[in-house]
């Protein structure tokens, strides 16, 4: 999909970007052994960044965080940092659009998450093209239920309400829904399959030196999920279907080093798969903290 730039599209598009950061980002996501989560959300954050800045002028992107590692990355980038007030990303993008409207009440704001690492500058600025037609307008994410852009052509108007859900309520609230063909800009990490989906579309060169400095990285392919396809009680070997539809196997000495006693059909498990993506290398239970992950 092409698109003229926002400029080209007439409308001097600001964007608010929240980003979590620290100990408390990604709680859902497992890096790979050796990698920390809170590198890798930094990674995420500066993946998506760096494509917002390339797709709107910097000075035009506000970044509200209260994390030190996410505010040097904005400010070398050129951005606006806003301290997040810490009651919630609603009230993190309300800070934004507040800085937009003091500047300018009738400026037009697109709220964006911090979590698009295959974001490219082309992804974004057609979607901002396309949304210029409309007083208000969401971008789904990938499922269809949560929200990855809301924009507003007067910053005023524009009222956060994410969470679960969050597409169908900023419908609800006027916004013109907008499911555009453009897989990197709606595919938000938040799990390990969102990871494995954002890398098979491409990830940005922040997130890929990270993800690339774990210890397996060349022997492994991290963050995928599925479901339990076959087990075999005596020998521990068994068989998992990725959610992308794909079977593969893992034998009695991977399930032994998982620490799990036993595993029943459909259970959901997260793993990491063998170079080439044949074989499982390692599994985990789906949602067990990084500290408790065996591996």
């Amino acid at each position: 999909m092409t698109s003229a730039s926002p400029e080209t599209a007439g409308l001097p598009w600001h964007l608010v970007v929240p980003v979590k950061g620290g100990t408390a980002a990604k709680s859902r996501l497992h890096p790979p052994v050796g990698v920390g989560r809170e590198d890798l959300a930094l990674a995420l954050a500066t993946d998506c960044l760096t494509a917002c800045c390339a797709a709107v002028p910097p000075a035009r992107v506000v970044v509200v965080t209260s994390d030190p590692r996410v505010r040097r990355v904005a400010t070398t980038l050129g951005t606006t940092v806003v301290a997040d007030p810490g009651r919630g990303l609603d009230a993190a993008v309300r800070a934004g659009r507040d800085h937009v409207a003091a500047l300018s009440p009738v400026a037009p704001v697109g709220v964006l998450l911090g979590d698009l690492p295959a974001l490219r500058p082309d992804d974004l600025a057609a979607a901002l093209d396309t949304a210029s037609a409309h007083r208000l307008a969401v971008v789904p994410d990938a499922s269809g239920h949560g929200t990855v852009l809301l924009t507003a052509r007067d910053a005023a108007a524009l009222l956060p309400a994410f969470g679960a859900g969050s597409a169908h309520r900023h419908e609800l609230a006027g916004h013109t829904r907008l499911d555009l063909d453009l897989p990197r800009l709606r595919t938000d990490v938040d799990e390990d399959v969102d990871l494995a989906t954002a890398a098979r579309l491409g990830l940005g060169p922040a997130t890929s030196a990270v993800l690339a400095a774990a210890p397996q990285a060349r022997d492994t392919l991290p963050g995928m999920q599925g479901s339990v396809h076959t087990f075999d009680e005596g020998s521990g070997s068994g068989s998992v279907l990725l959610d992308d539809g794909r079977e593969v196997r893992f034998s009695g000495e991977v399930f032994g080093a998982s620490a799990l006693r036993h595993l029943r059909a459909g259970q959901r498990l997260s793993l990491d798969l063998a170079a080439g993506g044949g074989s499982v290398e390692r599994l985990w239970i789906v949602g067990i903290g990084d500290d408790q992950r065996i591996g």
